[in-house]
């Protein structure tokens, strides 16, 4: 072999220059990448979303940021909720609730800064399902339930109003239709609400009223007219995000007439809002 064959040639030293240089190009990217990659990693870990911790006694959640919007709930001191945003004018920061929604609070009532998941959530069970019902700030609410008052099915329209966020007024209009008859129930009563703050909001029933029986047939346990009635019961609320309330409850029914009483028993469930 000759000497110029074991010698490169220009165009074989230009070939293996861009070779090298290509190479070191890309090995560079990939290690770009994967630092990237890594960082977006530790970011995705760490939470670094600001949080509002209210430091007053009580703090007004408004529908816009100024005094002049309509009060839209209420937070007490050592609520903390997520900062999604500050207003472009006044000092005020738009918030989200634990129902999903959002509010302005005024920036002097809060102060802003980093927290962990668990004290963001309040140490509330799964706090991306279930949010406390809007008890605290509401003046009344109504329930649409449906179910079973004895062997008949039921439905009532319950609207309450409230004096307080442990307690209440409930108006009861109710309707049960089974094959022996019909009953239309009017009662008023009191709700006592326990935990009022919980996602899961028991709550207590006792009341009377009257009762307007139509008999199909003999078999059917009252006599047609007017009865007079008392109840007492229970049950629960279950509080989801974006305000969907879910109400499950059990009741007993005395219904007087001349010489006896005659024993019901309610099984329902159905919706509530707040107002």
């Amino acid at each position: 072999m000759t000497l110029r064959g074991r010698l490169a040639t220009p165009e074989t030293l230009r070939r293996r220059l861009a070779l090298g240089l290509t190479c070191a190009l890309a090995a560079s990217v990939v290690g770009h990448v994967a630092h990237a990659q890594d960082d977006e990693q530790v970011e995705d870990e760490v939470d670094t979303s600001p949080y509002a911790r209210i430091i007053v006694d009580s703090a007004a959640l408004r529908s816009g940021p100024g005094a002049g919007y309509r009060q839209v709930g209420l937070a007490l001191r050592g609520d903390v909720l997520p900062v999604r945003g500050r207003a472009t004018r006044g000092f005020w920061f738009e918030v989200e609730r634990p129902d999903g929604t959002h509010a302005f609070v005024l920036g002097s009532a809060v102060y802003v800064h980093e927290v962990s998941d668990d004290e963001a959530s309040g140490g509330r069970l799964w706090p991306r399902l279930f949010a406390p019902p809007p008890l605290p700030e509401a003046h009344g609410e109504i329930a649409i339930t449906f179910g079973m008052l004895g062997d008949g099915g039921f439905m009532a329209l319950r609207p309450a109003i409230y004096l307080a966020p442990e307690a209440g007024i409930e108006l009861t209009a109710a309707a049960s239709v089974s094959k022996a008859g019909r009953l239309l129930i009017g009662g008023l009563g009191g709700i006592l609400n326990v935990f009022p703050r919980s996602p899961v909001v028991p709550y207590v029933v006792v009341g009377g009223g009257v009762a307007q029986s139509t008999p199909n047939a003999d078999t059917f346990l009252l006599e047609s007219g007017m009865s007079a009635m008392l109840y007492g019961g229970g049950g629960l609320r279950f509080g989801f995000r974006h305000r969907l309330i879910v109400r499950i409850e059990a009741r007993a029914y005395a219904f007087f007439e001349a010489n006896r009483y005659v024993a019901k028993e309610e099984y329902s469930g159905g919706l509530t809002v707040f107002f």
